[in-house]
């Protein structure tokens, strides 16, 4: 590897994409040292260079062959190196062209695991043998060679039983010898095929992910199928066919992540996955009573992984210094410590329908915390577009960065938080307010919000009538009244019929709660 002097190479992660390059180079000696310096201070090692020398005047034609290193996916991976290379040419104005650009693939073979153990004794086949002898040294051969039980310790990784019965006898220094009697055996005594190619240590974690991903998405599908159960096979059909759709691409993942495993057995295994991934959801509805909150949160939750991880892969991309100022709106609340009053606009904006304030009604404060998280999360909408520049970026489709990108991730930013506070946040919490007006109006028991949960009383006063103070309008004890909330003392009583609120001192009144709206409270 190539390294300037005084220039230490960066160092390479595991995740990193590596692609050679052929770059043909049209300039002077000067413009070729200062290329070279790019190069160094990217940590691209110059494998080979050829052409004939140039002065600082002349121009001479020169190859390099380059190994290009950066974070990304390897889809991709060929045409991000070739733009980054021209990247340099841009920078320095180079007469470059990239000629030959291809994907190194640098990953270790997952070879098969072995494990030494020492051979039992037995008896040459032409010695006769009592028959309690023979079916003791099989046994004790079957629990040598699957059970482990006479292991040696030394763990053996090859390709084939012969290089694993060669390991298993050599002699390594500083470590007793191995028994004369030794041999090599698979994991519980496995008699999977061994493949030719095998598999990559990288894949195979990838393939382990992807996985995970199938059986969050099943268990989606199953708690899809359970809240829409009652609304017959039409209703639910959809998401049941999804679930078996992604069988064959469960199959898919596991041939790849394990090679060894037959066509059957991946597709056993792949429904195997699917069936509890699908029962786990619908298990998980029975305990919600709320119907459609567990794939609710179930997708919540998918999204935003998805999210996180494309912030997560920004930050591969640039640095957490580069990446914190974008994050700044969003820690801002926290930081601040405005956690539990942020979500007060929640309420506001419902109570409103009921022409009350947040002073009106007393929320708990484990509701408060909730709706401020709720608040937060459609407050950072936003951050959907810094995830979208990480999965840009990640599958190097945004390689020469421009004014105009970066001006039109700010403008999708605003529009995303505008759309984030008021059309998931305030819009839907005003609308769920004028939903309960009219289901009041109506007389049924309007649907709690977030620690209001409005309820019919009958209000029998303590006293006269007239030595109740009543503020917003007339209170007459024989009428039903919805009970919206109370605080420090006071209750709110919201009047159906005149579509007005009263407050009152709770000391003056004594109140009856019913489960239903009473005809009179006579």
């Amino acid at each position: 590897m190539r390294q300037e002097e005084g220039r230490p190479v960066p160092k390479m992660s595991r995740f990193d994409q590596r692609a050679v390059a052929l770059v043909e180079l049209r300039g002077t000696r000067t413009e070729c040292d200062l290329f070279e310096e790019a190069l160094a201070d990217r940590g691209w090692p110059v494998l080979e260079k050829r052409g004939s020398t140039a002065s600082v005047v002349t121009d001479r034609r020169f190859w390099y062959t380059i190994e290009a290193r950066f974070p990304g996916s390897r889809i991709n991976a060929v045409r991000g190196a070739r733009e980054r290379i021209e990247l340099i040419s841009d920078e320095l104005q180079l007469d470059l062209n990239v000629e030959v650009a291809d994907r190194v693939v640098r990953d270790p073979v997952d070879r098969p695991q072995w494990y030494a153990y020492a051979r039992p004794v037995t008896h040459p086949h032409t010695v006769p043998l009592p028959r309690r002898v023979r079916w003791t040294e099989r046994w004790n051969t079957w629990c040598a060679g699957t059970l482990g039980l006479r292991d040696t310790g030394r763990l053996i990784t090859a390709t084939s039983s012969s290089a694993a019965q060669n390991h298993a006898s050599r002699p390594l220094p500083g470590i007793p010898p191995q028994p004369r009697r030794v041999a090599a055996r698979r994991s519980g005594g496995a008699t999977w095929s061994i493949p030719a190619g095998g598999g990559t240590r990288r894949r195979s974690r990838q393939q382990l992910s992807w996985l995970f991903v199938l059986v969050v998405v099943w268990c989606w599908s199953g708690a899809r199928m359970a809240d829409l159960g009652g609304g017959g096979f039409v209703s639910w059909g959809g998401f049941g066919l999804l679930a078996l759709c992604l069988v064959p691409a469960g199959a898919a993942v596991i041939r790849r992540g394990f090679p060894q495993a037959s066509e059957a057995e991946a597709f056993v295994g792949a429904g195997v996955l699917g069936a509890v991934g699908v029962g786990l959801g619908m298990n998980m509805v029975r305990a919600q009573p709320e119907v459609g909150s567990t794939s609710r949160g179930l997708a919540y939750l998918m999204a935003g992984f998805i999210v996180f991880n494309g912030i997560r892969l920004l930050v591969r991309q640039w640095s957490w210094r580069a990446v914190a100022p974008w994050l700044i709106p969003a820690i801002l609340p926290i930081v601040l410590g405005f956690v539990p009053s942020i979500g007060v606009g929640l309420h506001a904006s419902y109570l409103d329908a009921f022409d009350l304030n947040v002073e009106d009604a007393d929320v708990p404060n484990v509701w408060q915390f909730i709706a401020s998280v709720k608040f937060m999360a459609v407050m950072n909408l936003w951050l959907v577009a810094l995830a979208g520049l990480g999965y840009m970026l990640h599958l190097h489709w945004l390689v020469r960065e421009r004014w105009a990108g970066y001006a039109f991730l700010l403008g999708l930013s605003a529009a995303l938080f505008l759309t984030g506070v008021w059309g998931r946040g305030l819009e839907p919490a005003g609308a769920a307010g004028r939903d309960a007006v009219a289901v009041a109006k109506s007389g049924r028991t309007p649907d709690p919000y977030f620690g209001i949960a409005p309820e019919w009383v009958c209000a029998h006063p303590i006293g006269k009538v007239e030595a109740i103070p009543v503020d917003g309008g007339e209170f007459v004890p024989t009428r039903p009244y919805l009970k919206v909330g109370d605080a420090g003392g006071t209750v709110v009583l919201w009047d159906a019929g005149k579509e007005q609120a009263l407050k009152m001192p709770m000391s003056k009144l004594r109140i009856v709660p019913a489960d239903k709206r009473p005809t009179s409270c006579a």
